[in-house]
């Protein structure tokens, strides 16, 4: 009786796979790759209590400007503020801050010629490069970020 139950619900799980693929729709891939926003941050850590954590301050863009394939940034630096003392904040330059960009839907995003991998601290005193493929897979563009420091 218990294999005639196994092999019953076998059978049925068997039949009812065919349909999950008949009849569907083929639906657009998104062909974009594109940089729509670009920003920088700067990590730092802090000990309190015998407790050391990783604080962040966003920097301020002061100037951006997305192209045709290309972002300029011109990035300011906050006050000194709570654990993001004055000696904290002279620190910060632009070969040890971290990028962060969006990008078109669905799409890939990879450093390319040596540029930082995102989240990861980073140097961006020259121009570096990212290669963005978009969601079909067939599109992709090469961006080059540029970026200065007030």
């Amino acid at each position: 009786m218990k294999r005639l139950t196994y092999l019953l619900l076998a059978v049925m799980m068997l039949g009812m796979t065919a349909c999950l693929e008949y009849g569907l729709e083929e639906l657009p891939s998104y062909e974009d790759a594109n940089i729509t926003d670009f920003y920088f941050e700067y990590r730092y850590q802090v000990t309190a209590n015998g407790n050391t954590v990783t604080n962040f301050m966003r920097l301020t863009n002061a100037n951006r400007t997305i192209g045709d394939e290309t972002v300029s940034l011109t990035v300011r630096i906050p006050a000194a503020s709570g654990t993001f003392t004055a000696s904290e904040r002279e620190k910060v330059t632009l070969s040890n801050i971290i990028g962060y960009c969006y990008i078109s839907t669905a799409a890939t995003i990879e450093p390319i010629e040596g540029a930082p991998k995102f989240g990861a601290l980073g140097n961006y005193t020259a121009p570096v490069k990212y290669k963005v493929t978009a969601a079909d897979g067939k599109t992709s563009k090469i961006w080059t970020i540029t970026a200065t420091m007030e």
